[in-house]
């Protein structure tokens, strides 16, 4: 049996941020990367800012399943997985999340998937928000159509945008069309070891 990659190198001691960081993250349709930018995220706040990280599933897709086998983990139980500073809470229902959130982290990643009709209030609570597009054309239009939608909370001009694998030009035309700020995230072989492009986009936005 071929022996699975463990997920992250030992990570040396810490220093904990003075403040909690929730970070919700929405997708605009199915296979945008939600789970793969929030693995990017959980990566940089562990390894490079060393705050004790808890990612969420928040949604009914079960990615956390299967990310569960992919991988070594040092701890594992019924509703989580773990290694060094990071932990994978799977298929997290609304009530759980307070408890959760009633942990001893420093950092808090809530995995909407598509789920914002339901969950569009526990994303609205988190202090970072991030909405992930898609590169192709009629989920481009999907966006566009979201942002016209969320207008009307408050706050939503300043809810950061994504787009995973996309060249500056979408990143240019897509964000004057809709007046937000849109940023691409780069492509990552493997999303527990970043790149200096992603380790920069992301100590722009966070650090």
């Amino acid at each position: 049996m071929k022996r699975k990659p463990m997920l992250l190198r030992r990570l040396s001691a810490s220093i904990s941020p003075q403040n909690k960081l929730t970070i919700g993250l929405l997708g605009v349709n199915r296979g945008v990367g939600v789970t793969y930018t929030g693995m990017l995220l959980a990566s940089y706040f562990a390894s490079e800012r060393r705050f004790k990280t808890a990612y969420l599933e928040c949604n009914n897709h079960r990615d956390f399943a299967l990310l569960r086998e992919a991988y070594e983990w040092s701890k594992e139980n019924d509703y989580s997985f773990s290694l060094d500073r990071i932990t994978y809470f799977k298929q997290v229902t609304l009530n759980r999340i307070p408890e959760i959130l009633g942990g001893d982290y420093d950092c808090y990643i809530l995995d909407f998937g598509t789920n914002y009709t339901v969950a569009m209030d526990e994303f609205i609570r988190c202090g970072n928000k991030i909405i992930i597009g898609d590169i192709a054309i009629w989920n481009q239009i999907r966006m566009v159509s979201f942002i016209k939608d969320m207008e009307s909370i408050k706050g939503s001009k300043h809810w950061i945008h994504m787009i995973p694998y996309a060249k500056d030009n979408l990143i240019k035309r897509i964000s004057i069309e809709t007046k937000r700020c849109f940023f691409r995230i780069p492509y990552e072989p493997e999303p527990t070891s970043l790149s200096r492009d992603t380790h920069k986009l992301f100590h722009g936005l966070f650090g």
